[in-house]
């Protein structure tokens, strides 16, 4: 996920590819002086559903007593496309003190993530607000046993 969020394009996986975007789409905002940003953040918010939407239907049921998360994985993917974009334009403009803080950042947001999807992997953590498998978001497939990628 740090690759696809850094830069480098997935190819094949729609998570990865998702995140690239996101990636993307976070440095084009971080250029914005005083632009117009509706729709960036549009798109942005397309692809947190569609990372969510695979999640749901590649995961197993949590367990009823799995604790709620408080953030969906694609919103998680989300931010950490950001603070990779702060990132950059923190060595950019050479801000040491911003580098370091938007690094860490995103070393934090990179292990949450990890733990985050072995969780939900194992049914052993909620997110919220994920369409229930019969509703018409998910096709009302049955979701698998594949993890959520975590390349």
């Amino acid at each position: 996920m740090m690759r696809a969020v850094c830069g480098f394009a997935g190819t094949g996986d729609p998570v990865l590819r998702a995140a690239h975007e996101l990636a993307a789409l976070h440095e084009r905002r971080e250029q914005l002086v005083h632009g117009d940003t509706s729709e960036i953040d549009w798109q942005r918010a397309h692809l947190v559903c569609e990372i969510d939407r695979w999640v749901v239907m590649r995961s197993p049921r949590p367990a009823t007593t799995a604790p709620m998360h408080t953030e969906s994985i694609g919103a998680v993917v989300d931010r950490m496309a950001h603070f990779a974009a702060i990132t950059y334009r923190a060595l950019a403009c050479g801000a040491e003190a911003e580098l370091r803080a938007a690094q860490t950042r995103l070393h934090e947001l990179a292990c949450g993530y990890d733990d985050l999807v072995v969780e939900v992997a194992n049914g052993a953590r909620r997110l919220p607000d994920g369409p229930e498998e019969d509703s018409p978001e998910s096709g009302g497939a049955q979701p698998s046993r594949n993890r959520p990628r975590t390349e």
